[in-house]
């Protein structure tokens, strides 16, 4: 688990940027801090910043050269069957001169190409070069869990686990504007967009190739790709279970200290049940909060105390909140609006003091169907003339009361707004207008520069729910989820691995009928069969909250201090030229009113926003307060 950082020079005179390279690695250190490494080469320099996992010796440290120097690798992740991998080497005659999957994952690549990617069963981005060819190799794994981009003007091509690093080098600021139309929809931003104009995010299930100055790119894994088995769900059960217990048992691999996340959900139980009874003294790690309705950690506790686990809670509140966030500000490199971050962010920075690697219960919603939509869209498809009446005529009755998530009845209101509004969309209309958290009319008063986002629209086809499933898996899991995780936890360099990611459980689940996961008995319910005996009655009898915050609690003191400072000061918004300044004094008049409504994330990814611009993008000259390439 590492970061790294890749600059090809296109023309000679820009020939002086790979000098760059070293302030590059450095503003991504906190992904590694163990060390620092630099190879340069004519066309090419190759930078890593190293988290030691696996064989923490010196010989492990990267950018990695064989034996021969022909070829180099700068690789960020894990290759959880490198063992496997490793003896098919030797076996040919390979020797090896470390204990790394990184020497394994290089002399794989030697061996194979890159068609070896397809037997790598792990999560990475890489960088792969051969020096006689004069060829580099870049690669994203099968759902995005590491991240990587690539930005291309007409002198470089810059690789880096995050945006931070390409602002080392001189690079084109300009905003891309869809993708600040998408951040101001979803709260995030959907690769392959950046939130700069001329980079972008290499898409899972990708690689690519750098020959002449030319890019080619093609794709190694298609979710689309899997299709339905005949199986019945006696015997699907038991075929998920043994899958998901082997992908734990890789994931504990490490040469360091281990942990698990555990919120108290069935998934984060799961992932800690199998833990334990393959590990002893497993530490447990969960958040709870000041606001009854968002705090769950009790059923974190009770888990814990079912399989023996030594468990650490970490409690919040509104003083931790403002405590902390400014320093969860410099985890964001680019702008991210799913609030929950902040909570991740001080639960990574709580486990890191005891280890290096938890492993999550991340992904099990969108492969499993844990989601509250899927249980929604399953319900309106069976629901009669009479029924969608009755949903109407109550949304209407309810629209004047508070529409938020900081409280029960004001939750159930939230969702039967969000049912009634869905209810006579086509299945792809549905599907985008549920993926969105800002509303589309708010978006458009707040943002001057006007885009319909159409080709972001995920077009669903297939009736069959799979389809939702593998939609949320492309766009939720890699962009909103995986990002999330990604940032909050490398920031603290802490590794955190997701079993149920690995694709041997992923491609079988896809092609399980979608009744077995989503019905009229509830969501999840074969991951829960599998389990059900072996998991308390409280975990996986209860209703999902899903992980939030109590923004509109936490906020609300401090909201005006924010909109009052100078980030969202008249002469400092009309000079981005970005977003309405008379829509935004309208939100502060409206703050805390029983409309304000799921405004919220649109007030939370604002001040995100801002915070990023006026860190990354604002030059600080007290002759004119210009700005870089707005």
């Amino acid at each position: 688990m590492c970061g790294i950082v890749g600059i090809w020079i296109k023309n000679s005179s820009a020939a002086s940027e790979i000098d760059h390279l070293k302030s590059a690695v450095k503003a991504i250190q906190h992904r590694g801090p163990d060390h620092l490494g630099i190879k340069k080469y004519a066309k090419l320099g190759l930078g890593h910043a190293r988290l030691s996992i696996i064989d923490l010796s010196e010989s492990a440290h990267q950018p990695m050269v064989d034996q021969t120097e022909r070829y180099s690798i700068a690789f960020n992740g894990e290759i959880y069957n490198f063992q496997e991998l490793k003896k098919s080497l030797v076996d040919k005659g390979v020797s090896f001169q470390t204990e790394s999957d990184t020497e394994v994952l290089l002399h794989h690549l030697i061996e194979n190409g890159m068609d070896g990617i397809k037997d790598l069963n792990g999560f990475f981005s890489f960088l792969f070069y051969d020096n006689t060819k004069e060829q580099l190799y870049f690669a994203r794994d099968r759902y995005g869990i590491k991240p990587l981009y690539k930005y291309e003007d007409a002198d470089k091509i810059i690789f880096s686990s995050e945006i931070n690093a390409l602002f080392q080098f001189n690079i084109d600021r300009t905003i891309n504007h869809e993708a600040l139309h998408q951040l101001f929809g979803l709260t995030y931003i959907p690769g392959p967009l950046s939130i700069l104009k001329h980079a972008e995010q290499v898409l899972p299930g990708y690689y690519g190739k750098i020959e002449d100055n030319k890019v080619s790119t093609a794709q190694y894994y298609d979710l689309d790709a899997i299709k339905l088995i005949d199986v019945d769900f006696e015997t699907a059960k038991i075929e998920v279970k043994l899958r998901l217990e082997n992908a734990v048992k890789l994931r504990l691999v490490a040469d360091v200290d281990l942990g698990t996340f555990l919120s108290g959900g069935v998934d984060s139980s799961i992932i800690s049940l199998i833990s334990n009874r393959l590990k002893n003294d497993l530490n447990t790690y969960s958040v709870g909060f000041d606001s009854t309705y968002f705090d769950e950690s009790q059923y974190a506790k009770i888990m814990a105390d079912k399989i023996g686990s030594t468990h650490h809670n970490i409690q919040l509140n509104q003083s931790d909140f403002k405590s902390n966030f400014n320093d969860f500000l410099q985890a964001i490199d680019e702008p991210f609006g799913d609030s929950s971050a902040f909570a991740v962010y001080l639960l990574c920075q709580y486990a890191k003091t005891n280890t290096t690697v938890c492993l999550s219960g991340d992904g099990a919603d969108e492969i499993f169907g844990g989601y509250r939509k899927y249980a929604a869209e399953f319900k309106i498809r069976q629901l009669s003339a009479r029924t969608k009446f009755a949903v109407k005529l109550g949304a209407k009755l309810l629209k004047l009361t508070r529409q938020n998530r900081s409280g029960k009845w004001g939750e159930m209101n939230r969702k039967v707004q969000k049912l009634n509004k869905g209810l006579n969309l086509s299945i792809s209309e549905r599907y985008w207008q549920w993926a969105n958290f800002i509303d589309a009319n708010d978006r458009m008063k707040l943002l001057l520069l006007r885009s319909d986002g159409k080709q972001f629209e995920t077009k669903i086809s297939d009736t069959d729910l799979n389809a939702i499933f593998r939609a949320d898996q492309k766009l939720v899991l890699p962009n909103d989820m995986l990002t999330k995780v990604d940032r909050m936890s490398m920031r603290h360099a802490l590794e955190v691995r997701t079993p149920f990611l690995d694709h041997n459980v992923v491609d079988y689940v896809n092609s399980l009928p979608a009744e077995f996961k989503v019905n009229g008995k509830g969501r999840k319910q074969i991951l829960i069969e599998a389990f059900k005996d072996d998991l308390p009655e409280a975990i996986y009898n209860r209703e999902k909250k899903g992980f939030e915050i109590p923004i509109y609690d936490w906020l609300d003191e401090e909201l005006q201090a924010i909109f009052n400072s100078k980030i969202f000061s008249k002469k400092y918004i009309e000079n981005q030229g970005l977003f309405n300044y008379d829509y935004i004094c309208s939100l502060q008049k409206e703050w805390g009113s029983k409309q304000f409504g799921d405004r919220i994330y649109l007030v939370w990814t604002l001040i995100i926003f801002q915070n990023w611009w006026n860190r990354q993008l604002y030059l600080n000259d007290e002759e004119n307060k210009s700005f870089k390439n707005h």
